[in-house]
C-alpha cells in the first residue's frame, strides 16, 4: 500500500495536488508503489512532498555543501517546486534498497531533467543531527 508518514493529512493532500503540479512524478510514485508491492510485498511510505522556504531553512540553515554556505547562498530543493518526494527506507533491506534505486534510475533517468531519479542518502543538519536515511526521488519529465 501507499501511505503518508504518520497518516499525515498534509502529505495526503499534497499527493492529490501532485497530480496537478507534476503528473509525471505522481505517475512515477504510483508505478513505484505498485512495483514495490509486487516485488517485496511491502508498503511505500511518503515522508515529504512539498517543502516551504521556511522548512528548507529549518533543515539546512548553518550547513555547507562543500565550501558553499547555505546561509550565504541558500540552495533550493526540488521539493520547493513539486519535483521531488521522499520515501521511508528503514522498512527495506539493503538489497531491496539497491533494487529500488536500480529500477527507478534505469526506467526514468533518460527522460528526467535531473538525470538521476533516486538517491538514497541521509541529511545532517547544522547541529550534526542525522535526520534519517531515505529515498529522495526527483523527477521532472523532459
Amino acid at each position: 500500500m501507499l501511505y503518508a508518514k504518520n497518516d499525515s493529512q498534509r502529505i495526503k493532500d499534497e499527493l492529490v495536488d501532485l497530480r496537478e503540479y507534476n503528473r509525471p512524478l505522481y505517475d512515477l510514485t504510483i508505478d513505484l508503489y505498485k512495483w514495490i508491492d509486487k516485488e517485496f510485498s511491502k508498503d511505500t511510505i511518503i515522508t515529504m512532498i512539498y517543502r516551504t522556504s521556511s522548512e528548507q531553512d529549518a533543515i539546512y540553515k548553518g550547513t555547507f555543501k562543500g565550501s558553499r554556505s547555505y546561509d550565504e547562498k541558500p540552495w533550493k530543493s526540488p521539493h520547493q517546486t513539486w519535483t521531488a518526494i521522499d520515501l521511508r527506507t528503514y522498512i527495506y533491506t539493503e538489497e531491496e534498497i539497491e533494487k529500488v534505486a536500480k529500477y527507478l534510475n534505469k526506467k526514468y533517468n533518460s527522460s528526467n531533467y535531473y538525470k538521476t531519479t533516486v538517491m538514497y542518502h541521509e541529511v545532517t543538519n547544522a547541529q550534526g543531527q542525522k535526520l534519517g536515511k531515505h529515498f529522495h526521488v526527483q523527477y521532472y519529465k523532459i
